[in-house]
């Protein structure tokens, strides 16, 4: 019974990160259909932010929490603005340049802080106990958190006109200029909006695992992976995967080695491509 509880606790904290960084990506690829691999760099960000204004600048947690996203968002809509939109219909070019643009944040991420690991304060600090198990009071506000950021942002997409007028973009970009939606500033807030998750995660995960220069490139993976198998461009399918991943890996860790967990998402992506291409959803073609 605690096995049981303990799979269904981690796996969901889990699966709550996840479904922060893979909702993002996928918004980025439905909405403007390029591949960000420079998506990553953001949860990276947030880690570190937050690790410089609350251990650094001695800034309380919350505020730092809040500037840390902050910051990060305007550097994804800067990326957009200055390097994504004078060529955003070349995809090649993308893919180079936000690689390229996560290599270098990485080297300079080194080059500032080193390649120690930062531990990042804790937003509470203790344990509690659910059926046996332990739980620090830092997971759970992390599973809180990313719960609650998706159910908004899902409400967000499906019932405000800012929301609605992304998803008319990513439909049809055409149609949504004939009614008059200015679709670069709805590029440039997709991109705000895909680095904003991305960082809460970071900021939220860091105290956990500490944040390190190459912690960039795990999210981008799993991103990959959630976005294949959830079916290109769809929200919900990428909540589901995340949270399936997450038990899923959750669970291999525990019953057989933590060395067989990153197997997981990597056998799911070779079953879906062979079996099911469109991924679980059955899309064929990017929508919010």
């Amino acid at each position: 019974m605690t096995t049981f509880l303990s799979i269904l606790i981690l796996g969901t904290i889990w699966g709550a990160i996840y479904s922060l960084i893979a909702v993002g990506f996928t918004l980025i690829f439905g909405v403007a259909g390029i591949i960000n691999l420079s998506h990553g760099t953001f949860y990276m960000l947030g880690a570190y932010l937050a690790y410089t204004f609350m251990t650094l600048l001695h800034i309380n947690v919350p505020l730092s929490a809040l500037m840390a996203v902050v910051v990060v968002a305007l550097i994804g809509m800067a990326i957009d603005r200055f390097a994504i939109r004078p060529m955003r219909d070349r995809h090649v070019y993308v893919l180079i340049l936000t690689l390229a643009l996560a290599l270098f944040t990485q080297e300079l991420i080194f080059g500032i802080y080193g390649s120690y690991g930062k531990s990042v304060h804790s937003f509470m600090t203790g344990d509690i106990v659910l059926g046996g198990v332990f739980i620090s009071y830092q997971k759970l506000i992390t599973l809180f958190v990313g719960a609650a950021l998706v159910v908004l942002f899902w409400f967000f997409i499906k019932k405000t006109k800012t929301g609605k007028s992304i998803s008319a973009v990513a439909q049809n970009k055409d149609a949504a200029i004939l009614v008059g939606i200015q679709y670069e500033r709805v590029y440039l807030m997709t991109m705000g909006i895909s680095a904003g998750l991305a960082a809460v995660a970071g900021v939220f995960i860091a105290p956990i695992l500490e944040a390190v220069p190459t912690m960039w490139a795990f999210p981008l993976f799993k991103a990959f992976a959630i976005v294949i198998i959830g079916g290109l461009g769809s929200i919900g399918g990428a909540i589901i995967t995340s949270l399936v991943l997450g038990y899923l890996e959750t669970m291999v860790s525990m019953l057989l080695s933590s060395n067989y967990a990153d197997m997981v998402y990597l056998l799911a992506i070779i079953l879906v491509l062979i079996f099911r291409p469109t991924g679980l959803t059955g899309r064929k073609s990017s929508r919010v």
